[in-house]
């Protein structure tokens, strides 16, 4: 059975983004990312760690390639190695909740990306990513701080309000629809669309 080929997602991309032994070698990156070669993504970090096990950055890359492909347990294994030797590298520890995440383990994804919160307190897709993980945990309690942190952070990243805007729709806040939706109206109107339906249709 062949794997699972994702669509491409840019959040996710920004984690290997500047990653790469030189401009052209993550030229040739972003060119394969460009064109959702996961596979001879894949071939060429597995070639590089060969001659170099210890780096870092084309570990995250390895990963990336088989979150990109849907296979989970390689990337969390990738990624996990990544952090192993580098505690501090916050795109691996992004990449790793949001593919245990897409595994089906929205659990383990809050607790990686809790740890990762701690480390990366700037980083806004950590809370973005948290945010996703608590609401697939069914806790709409703690997904909205997220995602409120997550547009403090980065308030142009039209995702983050949109998934507030439907978390507030779920639990009734219609007041704070309202003003996600005038923030949506004026940054990502497609987006306000949707979640004027949704908030039109009761959350659904």
């Amino acid at each position: 059975m062949e794997p699972q080929v994702l669509p491409a997602d840019p959040l996710l991309a920004s984690a290997i983004v500047g990653r790469g032994d030189s401009y052209e070698v993550r030229q040739y990156i972003a060119e394969l990312a460009k064109k959702q070669d996961w596979a001879a993504l894949g071939r060429l970090a597995e070639a590089q760690q060969k001659s170099d096990p210890e780096d870092s950055d084309w570990g995250v890359i390895a990963g990336y390639a088989w979150l990109s492909r849907g296979e989970y347990p390689k990337a969390n294994s990738a990624f996990a190695r990544v952090i192993q030797r580098n505690p501090e590298d916050i795109g691996a520890w992004n990449l790793l909740g949001e593919s245990q995440r897409r595994a089906g383990q929205p659990g383990q994804a809050t607790r990686t990306l809790e740890r990762a919160s701690v480390i990366g307190r700037t980083s806004f897709a950590t809370f973005f990513f948290l945010g996703e993980a608590y609401r697939d945990s069914s806790r709409l309690d703690r997904a909205i701080p997220a995602y409120r942190e997550a547009a403090r952070l980065e308030p142009e990243y039209a995702q983050s309000w949109f998934e507030l805007g439907v978390a507030y729709v779920r639990i009734g806040q219609r007041a704070e629809v309202r003003a996600v939706l005038e923030r949506l109206e004026k940054l990502a109107p497609a987006l306000a669309k949707e979640l004027k339906k949704r908030a039109e249709g009761g959350g659904k």
